[in-house]
């Protein structure tokens, strides 16, 4: 068969893991702020790509979008990196007794964190590079506009989008693990990373570039002038962009992939279902 099984699947995952909770703090950093970086990557092509593709309409638009967007996921599962949302996979092999909380919690923060630096460090290069200004700073334009769009929906709401992001992601790295060539786990990638990205979902690892990618290209003049948001601008302060859009989408990207992807598959395929008394009497005449 070219592809696992859904139970051989789900316990490569939680053995996967059980190995990803075993790593040293160092690696865990490093790995979170290339995964961070890639998803910058990712982030500023679905920008670049959308920034006047309004002849489309919006639904084709959200489409390229997450189209060029998902390439950033797929470095980092492919390549090597480690991302926050991808992670929330973790509650499996908790929930397995494979790994403790301590080491869940370790990896979580740990990458949690390293992916805020590695994303925000790779807006700021690119703020660095000039290529706000591009296309008159329509580019820019669509930096700051989407950045405010976001600090401006409500906690609720960027929390629902969040657990809806995360269980269309972790079901793409689900099937990544299924696939067994590498064009498999690219298409496995892509579906999932493109629908919620089409859908206006909230991932908060794309959330640490694009909120402070339009923080610094409103520093800019020429897009300011370019964007036209007149007083709206000034909710697009670190304030904002922590409480109002960081949190409930890290939070709910974790929920979103633990109980409807992790707990849902474990309960199915890897929890031990308990012994029939008929059953436990055949195992005591064994031994």
């Amino acid at each position: 068969m070219a592809f696992a099984s859904p139970q051989e699947t789900a316990l490569a995952v939680a053995q996967a893991n059980e190995t990803r909770a075993s790593n040293s703090i160092p690696k865990l950093i490093v790995l979170g702020l290339l995964g961070g970086a890639f998803t910058g990557m990712g982030a500023e092509a679905a920008t670049m790509i959308c920034h006047d593709f309004t002849f489309l309409g919006a639904g084709l638009q959200q489409f390229a979008k997450g189209s060029l967007f998902s390439i950033g996921v797929i470095f980092a599962v492919i390549c090597g990196g480690e991302l926050f949302t991808g992670d929330a996979l973790l509650w499996l092999a908790f929930m397995d007794e494979r790994v403790g909380w301590k080491k869940m919690l370790k990896v979580l923060g740990v990458v949690l964190l390293a992916n805020v630096v590695g994303a925000t460090a790779y807006a700021w290069l690119y703020y660095q590079s000039g290529l706000f200004l591009f296309n008159n700073a329509e580019l820019g334009a669509e930096a700051v506009r989407t950045a405010v769009t976001k600090v401006n929906l409500t906690w609720w709401q960027v929390f629902v989008r969040g657990v809806l992001c995360n269980w269309l992601i972790c079901l793409g790295v689900w099937m990544a693990f299924a696939s067994k060539e590498v064009i498999s786990k690219i298409a496995s990638l892509y579906i999932g990373v493109m629908v919620f990205v089409m859908s206006a979902f909230e991932n908060s690892v794309a959330n640490f570039y694009y909120l402070p990618a339009g923080w610094f290209a409103k520093h800019i003049p020429a897009v300011v002038e370019a964007a036209n948001l007149g007083a709206k601008l000034d909710t697009l302060t670190w304030s904002n962009i922590i409480t109002r859009n960081w949190i409930p989408s890290a939070l709910g990207n974790f929920v979103g992939g633990a109980l409807f992807v992790a707990t849902a598959y474990w309960f199915v395929y890897v929890r031990q279902a308990p012994a029939t008394p008929d059953q436990s009497m055949a195992a005591s005449a064994a031994d």
